[in-house]
Order: C-alpha cells, then structure tokens, then sequence
C-alpha cells in the first residue's frame, strides 16, 4: 500500500496512530533490508581476510597482495553503506526500533570492516619468519573472526521475525569471541618467548590485537542486538 493510500485511510476515518505505525514499520524494515546487506559484506570482508592470512601463512606474497587489494574496495563499499542508512536514520519519521540503537550496529558493522582491513594492511607491511605455531593459531584466530561474523549475521537476519532468537544467536557471539581471546593470548605468550627483533614483535602484535578486535567488535554489534531485543520483548 503507497504512502497516499494510507493517508488517504487515516483521513477517512482510519487511526492516525494505526497509520503513522505502518509507516513506520515499513521505514525500519526497509532500514533492516540495508543494514543486512551491509552484514553481508562485512561476512565476504572478513571471509577475504582468512584468505589473506592464509596467503601470509603459505608465504604466497603475490596472491595476498591481491586478496589484501580486494579487502581495501570492499572496505570502502562498507563505508559507503554505512553513510547511506545513517543518513536515512536521520530523515526523521517513526521508527519502531530506536534509532541510536540502530545506529550503533551500523557504526559497529563498519568497525568490523575496517579492522579486518587493518589486519590485512599490518600483515603486508614486511615479511618475516613465523614459528609453525604461531602460523597454525593466526590462521584458527581469522577463522574464528569467521565463525563469529558469521554467526552475527544470523542475529541480524532474525531481528524482524523472531526477536527472542536473534538475542539466543547474538549470546553465541559473545561465546565465539572468547575463543579469539583465549587464541590471542597463546600467540602473545608465545610472542613473548620468540627471540625476535623490535619491529618484528610490533608487527606481530599489532596484527593479533586487530584480529582479536574484528571479534570484540562483532561481539559489540551482538550486545546492541540483544539491547534491542530487550526492548522489544519487553512492550509485548
């Protein structure tokens, strides 16, 4: 039904407020639909980046050259999107769901693109040897990053049509991000051991906290969801 349809209603006698409601929901959907796009490619992001840290891994310069180049134009599509469905959330009108609380997983969607990215850019910077372990726990930590992502898109496509699921889904976030944190700390103990020069270390370490914080900022956007599902729960 159009915009004129329905003004149409409510002038004839329909509720204002009924009107004013479907109108609303129908702005906040469309809003979800962008917001789960974007999800979408914050999944390919960080599914590039366990290609680019396997590319590093396999000491396969050339093809994580090219993978890390991808992972930077995708990163810029995300920040375009990002612009997009933070200036319709500034248009004004009635949105059923809280526009700061969709506004934050829209900024924390965009943090998980841009630290992927700043993975990518940290571990191109120069090569260096890497213990097989460590090499071993880089690749799980990217994968894990994955698996959380993942599993917050999940979240993301269950916000419209079952609220109470999407928060089950959004606490399996916070499950998976541990894992990246008990990952990270077995790297830096063994960072800590390696004897290794200056720049390496700074390397490696900025390469594991921006991994590590792929998952914390996925964890962020599951925490806005269950806030939301909170709220929601709570007027039916």
């Amino acid at each position: 039904m159009t915009f004129w349809t329905k003004l149409k209603g409510a002038l004839t006698g329909a509720s204002v407020e009924g009107t004013v409601r479907d109108l609303g929901m129908a702005s906040e959907q469309r809003t979800l639909d962008a917001i789960l796009d974007m999800t979408d490619l914050v999944v390919a992001i960080t599914e590039r980046l366990v290609d680019v840290v396997k590319f590093y891994t396999a000491d396969a310069c050339d093809a994580m050259a090219r993978a890390a180049g991808d992972l930077d134009q995708m990163e810029s599509k995300a920040d375009g999107m990002k612009r997009e469905i933070l200036a319709g959330l500034a248009t004004g009108g009635f949105f059923p769901i809280s526009r700061a609380d969709l506004f934050r997983l829209v900024v924390g969607l965009d943090r998980i693109a841009n630290f992927a990215t700043g993975a990518a850019d940290r571990l191109g910077m120069r090569r260096f040897d890497l213990p097989p372990e460590v090499k071993r726990l880089l690749e799980e930590m990217s994968e894990t990053d994955l698996r959380a992502v993942r599993k917050l898109r999940e979240a993301v496509l269950m916000m419209r049509p079952n609220m109470r699921q999407a928060e089950e889904l959004s606490e399996e976030v916070d499950r998976i991000e541990g894992e990246v944190d008990d990952i990270y700390v077995k790297i830096y103990t063994i960072l800590f051991d390696m004897d290794t020069d200056f720049k390496t270390f700074h390397q490696l370490k900025a390469i594991i906290e921006r991994l590590e914080e792929v998952a914390d900022r996925a964890a962020d956007c599951a925490e806005t969801i269950r806030l939301i599902a909170v709220r929601h729960l709570e007027i039916q």
